[in-house]
């Protein structure tokens, strides 16, 4: 079961047997879209645009909020429930490739690599790119239904995929499982959203350089921490301008903005729109 609001544009796939790979294009128009998932594969999610707002539950296991950039991946094994959201406006692309667990090819493979695959949202992993870029690549070759070696082509990368993803998917994941410095800046930041600090503010609360603290988040959660911070601040703003009076000066001044035009330029960098523009689109 695979449901999402946004509009489907394009899909262009390939299968071989227990692989297949797509890339999709969905059209924002910056109402948020939802988004429910349950799929019986694992599947490898990766971003190909830059700039659409998400959240994304993986029910049982974590929470996370990030801005789409390329080559951004999330990794589902099979059987979880994904719930989420997704804003932005324009078109975004993303591809994925679907692993059939109970492909009799793989089966005994799988059974060789003997390890569990913990999900994660957001993370970069240059090595798993390489593996799966080439699966995307066939989508749009012309020729891939041409060559008959094609389906032992894609379950050696499957394979290879699913051998990375379990070295690396537990390690990958939750940050509320991780560095303890990483889950004080985030209860640190929801407490206090709406105060103007800096990073090096964030650092000394954490007890930690602020070198270092920007390493650690991209590690878990794929963003500096300011990008997280601004991420926040632009959810709060959806909602505010979705469901108060308030106007943009006083949303900017809420949420710790020294002036209006920062916060406008935060919030276009994030939406794609400007926070009078949000709120128009909402009344049309």
């Amino acid at each position: 079961m695979r449901l999402h609001s946004a509009e489907l544009v394009t899909r262009t796939a390939a299968s071989w047997g227990g692989v297949s790979a797509e890339i999709v294009d969905r059209r924002f128009d910056r109402s948020p879209a939802t988004i429910h998932t349950l799929s019986t594969r694992h599947a490898l999610y990766v971003e190909l645009t830059n700039g659409i707002v998400c959240e994304r539950e993986v029910v049982g296991f974590h929470c996370r909020q990030y801005i789409s950039r390329i080559h951004l991946m999330s990794f589902r094994p099979a059987g979880c429930t994904v719930r989420g959201t997704a804003s932005g406006s324009g078109v975004h692309s993303y591809g994925v490739v679907f692993i059939d667990p109970e492909c009799e090819d793989l089966r005994q493979h799988l059974a060789q690599i003997g390890r569990e695959w913990a999900p994660f949202t957001g993370l970069r992993n240059q090595r798993l790119w390489d593996e799966m870029a080439p699966l995307l690549a066939e989508c749009v070759s012309v020729d891939t239904k041409k060559r008959p070696l094609a389906r032992f082509y894609a379950m050696g990368r499957a394979i290879a995929l699913l051998a990375l993803l379990a070295d690396e998917a537990e390690q990958a994941s939750c940050p509320g499982n991780g560095d303890r410095r990483v889950r004080s800046a985030l209860s640190w930041i929801e407490d206090n959203l709406t105060r103007e600090f800096t990073l090096e503010h964030l650092a000394d609360v954490t007890n930690t350089s602020a070198s270092q603290l920007v390493r650690l988040f991209r590690k878990t959660l794929g963003l500096t921490p300011m990008a997280y911070v601004s991420l926040k601040r632009v959810r709060e703003a959806q909602r505010l301008l979705e469901s108060s009076s308030m106007s943009v000066g006083q949303i900017a001044l809420h949420l710790g903005y020294s002036d209006q035009s920062h916060f406008t330029h935060r919030f276009r960098a994030n939406t794609g729109v400007t926070p009078a523009a949000y709120r128009r689109g909402l009344r049309v």
